[in-house]
């Protein structure tokens, strides 16, 4: 077995998903052809930082490319080629975490009347209702809404499934779909993949026609705004971020917190300063 089916086998037993998996062997595929010619056995930890050294500095690539190409280069070496030592000292980029993007109230309301396909709006309404990543909404199965207990299970990344919300209003809104629509039995947004359920590029698509219909004009927003807000409106309205964290499926809570720094209510309970000034000094700016 040659290197590169070797890693296809190793990325498939590590249970990477399908997007990961197809990234790593996009990155080692760029770098088996940067040293084309050489052994690999010749390559060390000198080559795969005069790799990354070049694609960031010619290429420009940005911080995350470069950390999944570091992650995929890791990968290689230490599971791979069973040469850990040459890449353990290679540190990863620093990763400035942006804010994330929130729909208003008003613009969700918006955005889900402009989605006026059957599929659109019901795919749209499970992202934001249940706090969903769009390869989570895409392998939703009809039978993974489970009406009695008032939860959806959820197909998480790393195989992991986990249970979230199925409120009274979306579960409504999925009946409403399904008499609709009938979609044949196991996917509950059927679509033109091998596997038979709707493709990631067609709920994007479907985001940003519905976002371009309701007049929604804010840069930055894109599918994964929807599972955004979903967070930030539950903390504002009170969840425990522990419940939220499970609904998510983070593995970390400080993953989960960060969505608190959005959280509008928050700012808008600060008093005004120049109030508190006021209340301190003769006369006021």
């Amino acid at each position: 077995m040659d290197v590169y089916s070797r890693l296809k086998s190793d990325l498939r037993l590590s249970r990477k998903s399908e997007k990961t998996q197809k990234q790593y062997l996009q990155h080692c595929r760029r770098f088996f052809a940067h040293y084309e010619g050489r052994d690999l056995d010749e390559l060390r930890e000198e080559e795969v930082r005069a790799y990354l050294h070049h694609m960031v500095e010619a290429r420009r690539w940005s911080q995350y490319t470069q950390k999944m190409a570091t992650a995929a280069l890791k990968f290689l070496f230490a599971k791979t080629l069973a040469r850990p030592n040459e890449v353990e000292r290679i540190p990863w980029p620093r990763i400035k975490d942006p804010l994330p993007s929130i729909l208003a109230h008003s613009e969700l309301m918006s955005l889900f009347r402009a989605a006026n396909r059957p599929l659109s709006r019901a795919a749209l309404l499970c992202a934001y209702a249940a706090g969903l990543r769009v390869s989570e909404v895409t392998r939703l199965q009809i039978a993974d809404i489970d009406s009695e207990r008032g939860v959806i299970r959820v197909h998480g990344k790393g195989d992991k499934d986990r249970l979230t919300l199925l409120s009274p209003r979306l579960l409504r809104a999925l009946r409403k779909y399904w008499l609709e629509t009938r979609p044949p039995a196991p996917w509950l947004f059927p679509g033109r993949t091998t596997d038979g359920h709707v493709s990631r590029r067609h709920l994007h698509d479907v985001f940003r026609r519905a976002l371009h219909a309701a007049k929604i004009t804010r840069r930055k927003l894109r599918f994964h705004s929807l599972r955004h807000s979903f967070a930030t409106h539950l903390l504002e309205a009170g969840v425990d971020i522990r419940v939220l964290q499970a609904m998510l499926g983070h593995a970390n809570v400080s993953t989960t917190t960060r969505y608190a720094q959005v959280r509008t209510d928050l700012i808008a309970a600060v008093p005004d300063p120049l109030d508190l000034l006021a209340t301190r000094v003769t006369g006021t700016p």
